[in-house]
């Protein structure tokens, strides 16, 4: 037994408290975004415009498929009767070479990137979306389903915010 207990409690406690801290803090959600949902987003259609890119066909259905799971997360279902259209302008992926070349690059690795952009037609408007990964970890899938949250995000935001007039009419978006 120790003549003072309370002094190793002391002298260790301090260096705990930091940890401590930042343990929590990393376990604890942040609080969410208060904001409307709409009673439902429109389907979407996802087109490759983008010149002479290749685009495989895993991609607009990993975007689709992102969306769809986006809507049911939040508990928003999909409107069969209204669509929006997603057209793939730019489209850039990594080759399994590069990708390889790229964990023994370091930090050049980060020069490149992964990307999608796409220009949605929400309600007669375009809006840009763009969604990339510099990371070489991630491969165009997980840039794909990115762009299928994001695309359901910016639709979800657009349909929310519509005049209360737009809504009672039905219109297609």
């Amino acid at each position: 037994m120790s003549r003072h207990p309370g002094k190793f409690a002391r002298w260790v406690a301090p260096g705990f408290m930091p940890v401590a801290l930042f343990l929590s803090a990393c376990t604890t959600e942040a609080p969410k975004a208060s904001s409307s949902m709409p009673k439902s987003v429109p389907s979407i259609s996802v087109l490759i415009d983008c010149g002479e890119c290749r685009v495989p066909l895993k991609v607009p259905e990993l975007i689709r498929a992102s969306y769809a799971a986006a809507a049911a997360k939040a508990g928003v279902p999909i409107a069969g009767d209204a669509q929006m259209t997603l057209t793939i302008k730019g489209y850039t992926e990594r080759s399994l070479v590069i990708r390889a070349a790229s964990f023994v690059a370091g930090p050049l690795a980060l020069a490149l990137k992964d990307e999608i952009k796409a220009v949605a037609l929400v309600d007669g408007e375009q809006l840009p979306l763009d969604s990339h990964y510099r990371i070489p970890f991630f491969g165009i899938e997980s840039v794909a389903q990115k762009l299928g949250r994001l695309s359901f995000d910016t639709v979800a935001k657009k349909v929310a915010h519509s005049s209360p007039s737009e809504a009672r009419k039905g219109t297609t978006l």
